[in-house]
């Protein structure tokens, strides 16, 4: 029997981004209905929303989200595909300069499916509107939850039309994202707020979408061109995507020179430390000259397994619990780890306080990792600011030489792959075989060096 605490009538999402519309998904599963409340007004065709800043940026699904999304959604993957997703091996189709080496590349029978964020939000929104049980209701803003003995009770939002409605919840999902309304709700309510840990990083993204690359002899599907910290402080991207397009992106840490149009975006491309960028684009046209720019200023993660008096029935999901750096594209696949960490305890039939405390200290082991592994990098860059791990020159010392064992060994890399898709724990990279795999690498380096 379910526990008097945790009725399953009606489940609120607020927020209908990638992590909100997972969410939902799950939910289905265990409610009688499941509510998504999406400022936004609906798209009837492909096309990025206003909501999502972000959206027309460079975007990765890892393999770990990949595979959550098609165990909730059988087939989508096809579906992806017919709509012109692209699928291309991670190492064998991937030409990618990182730190100064360049990844071997061989068939690692890592195969992702590669698209547009726009598309893939589409095609689970599609997907989410057959499930009978599943209601979206757009152009509507949350104002306020109702707590009634330490738990959510009601939710109050505003209708498209101007209107207010109130609706009894039995569980709410925070999905809003970078706006964080959790905090208004607590801080309104009376119970505390979620310490926070920061890291600011000055990211920006600039991005062109072309038709056709300038490089005819090419041989590569994606290219990601990794700064090199912390001398160089710019990269790129460029990735197919449906259509048979190529979306090419250009990054750059603590930089105030952004491109502003089609002649800075190229000398921007030109100083990048992977030439064949360049040769790509050097005399290709975009499909509009318009340059789609975002700004990343910190990396932050509120600490809610920290928080002794969570209100019962709150549950935050994605960028509103955490933001990672997006240049490691584990933003929507960590969504899709919570949402299935989600499912794991419902399935559970914990009641109402069992099921917040166990979610917030589980979803927060599943965001250590990748937290972890932004910081190793982000902290490589002289303009990141924020509290550092007193092991972290350990670590950027060893992943150092984990990449410079990834230009030459296929089993590293192989393991290396594993991690960055959020497969494999970091420590797998200091296992015995690749451990002495990794320092022969850095031993031959240094004599190569002394030689020379």
């Amino acid at each position: 029997m379910f526990s008097k605490k945790m009725n399953r009538n009606r489940a609120v999402v607020t927020g209908g981004s990638i992590a909100g519309k997972l969410a939902a998904r799950v939910l289905s599963e265990f409610f009688k209905e499941v509510i998504v409340i999406e400022k936004d007004h609906k798209n009837d065709s492909i096309i990025n929303r206003n909501g999502v800043p972000q959206g027309e940026q460079g975007h990765v699904l890892l393999k770990s989200g990949e595979e959550i999304i098609e165990e909730l959604f059988p087939g989508i993957l096809q579906e992806l595909s017919l709509h012109g997703a692209k699928k291309t091996d991670f190492a064998g189709d991937l030409l990618w300069s990182h730190h100064g080496t360049q990844k071997i590349r061989f068939a690692s029978n890592v195969i992702i499916s590669q698209q547009s964020r726009p598309l893939l939000e589409w095609q689970i929104q599609q997907r989410l509107e057959k499930i009978p049980n599943v209601y979206f209701r757009f152009g509507c803003r949350v104002q306020n939850l109702l707590f009634d003995n330490d738990e959510i009770n009601r939710i109050i939002f505003k209708e498209a039309d101007g209107s207010v409605t109130e609706l009894l919840a039995d569980l709410v999902i925070d999905a809003s994202g970078a706006a964080a309304l959790h905090n208004q709700w607590l801080r309104e309510s009376g119970h505390g707020i979620p310490p926070k840990t920061e890291v600011k990083v000055n990211l920006f993204y600039a991005s062109m979408v072309y038709k056709e690359l300038s490089h005819s002899s090419m041989d590569w599907h994606s290219l990601l061109a990794y700064p090199n910290p912390p001398e160089i402080d710019r990269g790129g991207m460029i990735s197919p995507i449906e259509g048979n397009r190529m979306l090419v992106t250009l990054i750059g840490y603590g930089s105030k020179e952004v491109p502003k149009d089609l002649d800075s975006f190229k000398e921007y491309a030109e100083k990048l430390e992977q030439p064949e960028f360049y040769k790509a684009i050097e005399n290709a046209l975009p499909l509009s000259e318009e340059i789609q720019v975002y700004r990343f200023p910190a990396l932050r993660r509120y600490h809610f397994e920290k928080l002794k008096d969570t209100p019962s029935g709150l549950l935050v999901i994605g960028d509103a619990f955490c933001r990672i750096d997006p240049v490691f594209a584990q933003g929507m696949s960590l969504a899709a780890m919570e949402a299935k960490a989600l499912r794991d305890l419902l399935r559970k039939r914990l009641n109402k306080k069992q099921l917040t405390n166990s979610y917030y200290n589980n979803v927060s082991r599943i965001i250590d990792i990748p937290w972890l592994i932004a910081l190793t990098e982000d902290f490589r860059f002289r303009t990141t600011s924020g509290r550092k791990l007193i092991v972290l020159p350990i670590l950027q010392w060893y992943v150092k030489k984990v990449v410079a064992a990834c230009s030459h060994d296929e089993s590293v890399y192989s393991q290396f792959i594993q991690v960055l898709h959020l497969k494999a724990h970091p420590l797998s990279l200091a296992r015995p075989g690749i451990l002495a795999k990794v320092l022969k690498t850095s031993v031959l380096t240094k004599s190569q060096t002394q030689n020379n």
